[in-house]
């Protein structure tokens, strides 16, 4: 499928035109592009010549296979067209034409295509391109590049293209997915990243059906994904906090984390995280800034620490270093104040980012360098040689240039080099940012050898998770009698997953007498519902929620945070894949505010941190050898005791 679709022997063109504002003369003259490397064959009703070339009047007059065929005919044409390709041996189809009704719909298309021993890209696509095989089937002009894009939307795919080349990037590959017939984002994006001159993938989704294929397709190259979290996992209703906290940004940020994936929430924000991806071969998390003005260098470090950078200060020896080397009034710790220095010398700059590498991750200059030679041609040369000086030492160091002008020779010479260089510090910084992690792929830990017993209601449910090791209060099914617990205890109804909504919850109850006449009252609000009794905990421990809840696309996924009623309203919470191990649950505690209070805030004591993260190994579990459940959870939990639980 790889080689036919994006390196076919020969290329037909079915619905060709000399009509620029139709998607047939963008497709013949993209075709034709690559005419020195393989036959092209134009295909027009009317047989009128196109771009000074012949046509054929169907794919029937053709006097050789036609490897792949792209088609732009109206739709009701599609069915006969498909047919010809096939016919005459087409291996593979891209289909441009929208709106397209055939027979038995999208799967019977597929069906025939794939029967045929052929695959298909569309329809409703906007083209495929590759710029190793000069194949360029789509609207418009792509420039050349490392960067391979699939996306869902044709559209926001020759955006990224069109923002790559304004950045002095272009594409490696390009495919547009479209109503996926056939050939979908998983097998197309495979294709994408194993291109030899594919460097980075930028994949645009509008939906998270690849699911965990998402992280074997992350495995080798950095892949970079820009979709819509609000529709990425699909709507559903929930009933639990845990339905409500695992919202579908956190769940593709879930999936992001577990693939080693980077998220981009915009185009041009996911071609400058490309950029960085290809100029910093590893994770990043000091900077150091080297600035023209104090002004610029302190907006620079205030934006990199705002998105999670370290600017540290510079060691005493690197400190007396640049003293050496600049004005008495510059600035000598991190930043870098060059004061005029770079200025009066324009070999400064790459001196001072060489001297103060070392001590960092990456070296960012902001100001005015890269500029002088677009301004004042007479500096060009120095301007060139500063610049060849700095892509030849900074070879373990990654450097990143803003510029306030960022065009002209300079400019070209530094991203020829592998050089970013932005027109404002801020998307410097935003694509460093992305890189503050290290891209692990997730693996799944071994399954639980803990039984799983009965979770058809609270008290079974609670039995199970007892025998799992997770701890709650002695409580009893309430009978009208004496429960035989330790006052003051609580009342709850069995049932409602937000009793206290509902009025399904009484605390502090003191004395039988109490018990009775709540128990009374609670009936007669909630009719026949089963009443629970268990002893309450009075500490001034924390109340947290742990649960885990089925994703539509990313399957179980665990949810940790502040919980009680409040659990929403602070949303201070991570979700993550489940199953987890339980250092990846205490890793994924610590991410959180509340682990701040749980590890012991002004004098208390530290709460039971294994606990919690034995509970949400044990809930992670659950959902991932139940696929009949939805959803599990434990809310609160506090002091290690589970206040509340709920399956469904």
């Amino acid at each position: 499928m790889t080689e036919a679709l994006f390196d076919p022997r020969t290329v037909a063109v079915v619905g060709a035109s000399g009509d620029p504002a139709k998607w047939g003369y963008w497709l013949a003259r993209g075709a034709l592009s690559g005419a020195s490397r393989r036959p092209v064959h134009l295909v027009n009703a009317r047989g009128a010549d196109v771009l000074g070339h012949p046509t054929h009047h169907s794919l029937r007059d053709l006097r050789e296979t036609p490897d792949l065929v792209a088609i732009a005919t109206p739709p009701h044409t599609y069915e006969q067209v498909v047919g010809d390709a096939l016919d005459a041996g087409a291996r593979a189809l891209v289909a441009i034409t929208a709106g397209v009704v055939y027979p038995g719909g999208l799967p019977a298309l597929a069906e025939r295509v794939r029967s045929a021993g052929a695959r298909l890209v569309g329809p409703t696509s906007m083209g495929v391109y590759d710029s190793a095989s000069a194949l360029a089937l789509t609207w418009g002009t792509l420039t050349p590049g490392p960067i391979g894009v699939v996306s869902q939307s044709g559209s926001v795919g020759l955006e990224l293209g069109y923002l790559a080349a304004k950045e002095g990037l272009g594409l490696s590959r390009f495919v547009s997915v479209g109503a996926a017939a056939d050939l979908g984002v998983r097998e197309l994006a495979e294709a994408v990243v194993a291109a030899p001159h594919t460097r980075v993938v930028i994949l645009y989704l509008e939906d998270l059906s690849i699911g965990r294929d998402l992280i074997a397709l992350a495995g080798g190259k950095p892949v970079i994904l820009l979709t819509v979290g609000g529709s990425a996992a699909g709507r559903r209703a929930v009933t639990s906090h845990t339905g409500a906290l695992a919202t579908p940004d956190a769940v593709v940020d879930a999936l992001c984390r577990a693939a080693g994936v980077l998220r981009a929430r915009t185009p041009q924000e996911a071609i400058h995280i490309a950029q960085a991806c290809l100029a910093v071969p590893a994770p990043v998390r000091r900077v150091a800034v080297v600035a023209d003005s104090g002004g610029q260098g302190a907006i620079a470090a205030e934006l990199a620490e705002r998105l999670g950078l370290e600017v540290p200060a510079f060691s005493p020896a690197t400190a007396e270093a640049l003293r050496a080397l600049l004005p008495p009034e510059a600035g000598l710790s991190n930043p870098v104040d060059l004061a005029g220095a770079g200025e009066a010398d324009l070999a400064t700059y790459p001196k001072i980012a060489e001297l103060v590498a070392p001590e960092v991750d990456a070296v960012v200059l902001t100001g005015y360098f890269a500029s002088y030679a677009a301004d004042s041609p007479a500096l060009e040369g120095a301007e060139l040689t500063a610049a060849a000086h700095l892509a030849e030492t900074l070879t373990t160091r990654p450097c990143l240039i803003h510029t306030m002008r960022p065009e002209g020779p300079t400019v070209d010479f530094l991203r020829a080099a592998g050089v970013p260089v932005h027109g404002t510090i801020d998307a410097v910084m935003t694509g460093l940012s992305a890189l503050t992690f290290s891209r692990e792929v997730w693996t799944p830990p071994a399954a639980s050898s803990t039984p799983l017993g009965d979770i058809s209601g609270f008290v079974a449910l609670r039995r199970t998770l007892l025998a799992s090791g997770i701890s709650f209060p002695d409580g009893t099914l309430y009978d009208g009698g004496d429960p035989g617990l330790t006052y003051p205890v609580v009342l709850k109804a069995l049932g409602p997953a937000h009793k206290t909504e509902v009025g399904g919850v009484v605390l502090g109850v003191g004395t039988p007498e109490e018990l009775h006449r709540e128990a009374r009252r609670m009936r007669d609000r909630l009719g026949g519902l089963p009443l629970w009794v268990e002893e309450q905990v009075v500490s001034p421990g924390v109340e947290l929620i742990v649960g885990a809840h089925r994703d539509p696309h990313a399957g179980p996924v665990v949810t940790f945070g502040a919980g009680g009623v409040l659990a929403e309203l602070i949303a201070d919470t991570v979700t993550a894949l489940a199953p987890l191990t339980h250092e990846r649950a205490k890793d994924l505690i610590a991410t959180t505010r509340v682990s701040r209070v749980l590890n012991g805030w002004r004098g208390a004591p530290p709460a039971d941190v294994d606990a919690v993260a034995h509970a949400m190994v044990v809930l992670g579990g659950i959902l991932d050898a139940r696929p009949e459940l939805t959803e599990i959870e434990i809310n609160p939990l506090k002091d290690g005791l589970a206040l509340d639980a709920y399956a469904s």
